[in-house]
């Protein structure tokens, strides 16, 4: 076997310096690859949880809405008996769906 000389110890020092560059260049090429994904990623995150909060609140309008109405009719129903004095099946009927709506809420 032929001895080392130091020339061949520099280029084996330089490719292995080089190849240990490569290595880490695709390292920093992944990383920034990533790194600019991330807030694209986190933004349609943020959108998915901004749209189930909308649904969730939506249902929620939706129910306060049907109480309102509920509500309305009731109300409704009590004036005119107070006006009339005589509506009393406007209240019986207004005081079942009330009764309805909150034993079914």
């Amino acid at each position: 076997m032929e001895d080392l000389t130091m020339l061949q110890l520099r280029d084996f020092a330089i490719v292995a310096i080089a190849i240990m560059g490569f290595i880490v260049l695709l390292g920093n090429v992944v990383k920034t690859i990533k790194d600019w994904r991330k807030p694209g990623m986190s933004e349609a995150k943020w959108r998915e949880d901004v749209n189930r909060q909308l649904g969730d609140n939506s249902e929620r309008i939706d129910s306060i809405e049907e109480c309102n109405k509920v509500v309305c009719k009731a109300l409704i129903a009590m004036l005119s008996h107070e006006i009339n004095g005589n509506s009393i099946d406007k209240l019986k009927k207004a005081m079942q769906d009330l009764q309805e709506y909150l034993i079914d809420r």
